[in-house]
């Protein structure tokens, strides 16, 4: 008996299921599938408003002090419409799913995945917590103990949700590093058959995943010897710098104010606590000095009392400006340099967030398929061209990635 014509239902749904299964680092990360477009489908370019949880100070008393409920909003783009086309025959579509599956659908989704997990490790650079040297790859435990340390100062939960993504390198350097320390015996036999943390792998409080899609951050062109000119204002996210030299700041290099006698340490967002270590930001925009003076533009907002404080004080007038932790005296060692940017993440740092795409009249056939568990949506469109007996075969998806919590996330240099 011949086989059935592979409907565009079957591609949808079976496209669905291997992108499901094919994430590597997006399946650890926050995952929205937003069904406000159910009926009408989004366009690229619209915007999501992603509320974040008010902070409160509390009391100590029986008098009642009323707080205003502050709450905050991250704006969310739909930046990306990712898709993969092909031309397929009729003979291919007469094939069984399976053959269709394994010789079609698979390598197209493959990609498609590949391509989502890109823009997921790419929000790296939105991150402000930083261990490791730009340019020098981990080769032990504590440096990704440092980064739980960043997590556990500024609240990060401390449960399932906290997962590791490093490179190639870096994931080869934890397989030496490990193979010598007491572990789970299956687990050590699964790294030794692997050589990999690829099997999701937990130690120290991560699940580890080597993922070949860590973004990579060239450090900007360092030099002079770099103070705070200007103490900016409570709630501030720019600067006013000087004593730079020939300096260019690339947008996502991190920074750091450090002073003696006013500290900008970090402060714990739940009990508002000095936590004894300077506060990090991340520079937002690629700038160059102009005759030794930058304002610079940073991330998160620094905010030395209130609701939303994060630091004990703001970076005072004379303050000395560290970059990735490192004096000026030593910029020569990391100036120019390319470093991956490993992940040590709670899961709620970030999301991406998934919408419908409208369903177009006027093709051969259009079919959509979501998954609310995995928050995806994908849209499968066919068309035929009768000249050549070819079906055009497009899917596509529609979303947003955002960092939604900067405090939830680490950047573990390599």
């Amino acid at each position: 008996m011949a086989n059935a014509f592979i409907t565009n239902d079957i591609t949808t749904y079976e496209a669905l299921d291997i992108l499901e299964n094919t994430y590597s680092v997006a399946q650890f990360i926050n995952t929205e599938y937003d069904d406000q477009f159910t009926f009408g489908g989004a366009t690229l370019g619209q915007t999501l408003n992603i509320r974040k949880p008010a902070r409160y100070l509390g009391r100590l008393g029986q008098a009642a002090q009323i707080e205003s409920i502050l709450e905050t909003s991250v704006p969310l783009t739909l930046s990306y419409q990712r898709g993969v086309d092909t031309q397929v025959s009729s003979q291919n579509l007469k094939l069984d799913i399976d053959n269709y599956r394994k010789r079609v659908l698979e390598p197209q989704v493959v990609r498609l995945s590949n391509l989502m997990d890109q823009d997921v490790c790419n929000l790296a650079q939105g991150l402000n917590n930083s261990v490791g040297t730009p340019g020098t790859t981990p080769t032990t435990l504590t440096t990704y103990l440092n980064a739980k340390v960043k997590l556990d100062n500024q609240a990060a939960p401390a449960d399932k949700g906290r997962y590791c993504a490093v490179n190639p390198a870096a994931d080869a350097a934890l397989m030496d590093n490990l193979k010598g320390l007491f572990n789970n015996t299956s687990q050590i036999s699964e790294q030794y058959r692997e050589g990999s943390m690829k099997q999701n792998q937990r130690t120290i409080g991560f699940d580890f995943e080597m993922d070949q899609n860590i973004f990579v951050q060239t450090v900007g062109t360092l030099g002079g010897t770099p103070t705070v000119t200007t103490t900016p204002a409570n709630g501030a996210n720019t600067i006013v710098t000087g004593s730079w030299s020939s300096t260019t700041l690339n947008a996502g290099d991190i920074i750091s104010f450090i002073s003696t006698t006013t500290p900008v340490n970090v402060v714990n967002p739940q009990n508002y606590s000095n936590m004894g270590v300077p506060m990090q930001v991340v520079v937002t925009a690629n700038i160059t000095d102009s005759g030794g003076a930058i304002t610079i533009p940073y991330a998160p907002a620094l905010f030395s009392s209130g609701q939303l404080q994060n630091v004990t004080n703001m970076p005072a007038s004379g303050t000395a400006i560290f970059v990735y932790d490192t004096p000026a005296a030593n910029f020569a060692n990391i100036s120019g340099k390319s470093s991956p940017q490993n992940l040590a993440v709670h899961k709620d740092f970030g999301t991406l967030a998934c919408v419908d795409l409208p369903l177009p009249g006027g093709t051969d056939i259009a079919a959509r398929a979501a998954s609310r568990l995995r928050g995806i949506s994908i849209r499968s469109i066919r068309d035929y061209i009768s000249l050549t007996d070819q079906w055009i075969q497009r899917l596509d998806v529609l979303y947003g990635t955002a960092v939604l919590r900067q405090e939830l996330g680490c950047r573990v240099c390599g």
